[in-house]
């Protein structure tokens, strides 16, 4: 008897086993549409190509932002749900939306003899934002950017202020951006760390699999930070599959140290960003939800307060605060109050800091002011085909 109970529990683990396993596999060979008006392909110092997926202004041109993405994520980070996105709500707004996609993601095409495995946050840094924010100014013909920033996207903005300043910046937004793991619980994922090492596929599969578990139960945890009762109901498993990633090692283990001991180097480890937090030069406004386990609400005032700059913005997302939740961490951008807690205040702020009027328009438009009336083209006539003319010649 004992023995057909634990044979009927081994059969019953190994078909949850097999669905999931199914679910996964399912999983892996969906890709979402990109819901972009526009796609480009941006190649990189060192011949990587990288993606920006743009959301284009619905109200007239449209100051440029550049939206980067968070750890473990891509542009769908601000691109989901459809419609009702950051990125598309902030294009309804009169905002021109730029979504990167840095390397190693899914999208992006390493040079010759590269591989996905290899890139760093030095990369990121050095190579993938100044080309991808040239890039942007080239086609817009603005001199500057604003800069929304979720998670590791917001640190990379500190960074970038860190070594470049605030050059060609208009203004900076980041969303739960750590600013130091100061009172922040970790515990270092030891397993995916080695499954990532071991293969991307093999991580991929379990990742896949733990977001189908996520997205069934909705459990409660520091290493999950979502407030789930606070995510806008649209967003699926099939929408997180689209919006997660397989980082690189390398910034895996970056972001792992600096969690472990809040110091995080770049420039070939050179420079500790948290270090020079107090140093941040561009226009700055944080935001922070008052449940995010990534940054202690007990830190956040110290942090804004060392900022030497006066033209800074703090705004925490609570029920105190008369928002519709304690946000916590993913739900910052992906919340289904987004559009009357967040998004209004970030409009409020770019408003604040608005951009030039780009050089090229402005020379065109003094060029049509100043030029005569054009004259009427002349009207060109095609030759009649050879078909025709010999058509011609038998009627004769």
């Amino acid at each position: 008897m004992t023995t057909l109970i634990a044979l009927a529990v081994c059969i019953a683990i190994g078909l949850v086993i097999a669905a999931l396993a199914a679910w996964a596999l399912v999983a892996a060979s969906y890709r979402a549409p990109v819901t972009a008006d526009e796609v480009h392909m941006v190649i990189t110092p060192d011949l990587w190509h990288i993606r920006l997926c743009r959301h284009t202004a619905k109200k007239g041109p449209g100051d440029p932002v550049f939206m980067c993405h968070g750890f473990m994520s891509n542009q769908w980070n601000f691109a989901v749900p459809p419609d009702e996105s950051m990125a598309d709500l902030l294009a309804e707004e009169g905002y021109d939306c730029w979504l990167i996609d840095l390397r190693g993601t899914r999208s992006s095409i390493p040079a010759f003899g590269r591989n996905v495995n290899e890139p760093t946050v030095d990369d990121y840094l050095f190579k993938d934002i100044p080309a991808a924010i040239n890039y942007i100014r080239k086609v817009t013909g603005h001199d500057e950017v604003h800069w929304v920033g979720h998670s590791m996207g917001g640190m990379l903005l500190y960074a970038y202020d860190t070594v470049f300043g605030p050059k060609h910046l208009a203004s900076g937004t980041t969303l739960g951006s750590p600013i130091g793991f100061d009172g922040v619980r970790f515990h270092r994922p030891t397993i995916l760390i080695i499954a990532r090492k071991l293969s991307w596929h093999l991580f991929r599969c379990i990742q896949r699999i733990l977001i189908s578990l996520l997205a069934a139960f909705h459990p409660k945890s520091n290493i999950v930070p979502i407030n789930w009762k606070n995510m806008n109901r649209k967003i699926d498993a099939r929408a997180l599959f689209s919006a997660i990633e397989v980082p690189p090692p390398p910034v895996i283990e970056s972001l792992a140290l600096a969690a472990e001991k809040g110091v995080w180097r770049i420039k070939d480890e050179i420079v500790d960003v948290f270090e020079n937090l107090t140093n941040l030069r561009v226009p700055l406004f944080a935001i922070f939800g008052a449940g995010d386990p990534f940054v202690p609400v007990s830190t956040i005032n110290d942090f804004f307060d060392g900022i030497p700059t006066k033209d800074k913005r703090l705004l925490v997302l609570s029920k105190e605060n008369g928002h519709a939740a304690n946000y916590s961490h993913v739900d910052l951008v992906m919340g289904s109050e987004i559009r009357a807690d967040v998004v209004p205040p970030i409009v409020e702020w770019l408003r604040a800091h608005p951009i030039a009027e780009p050089l090229v328009s402005t020379r065109r438009a003094r060029a049509r002011n100043a030029a005569p009336p054009k004259k009427k083209a002349a009207v060109v006539k095609k030759a009649p085909s050879r078909k025709s003319a010999f058509r011609r010649r038998r009627a004769r």
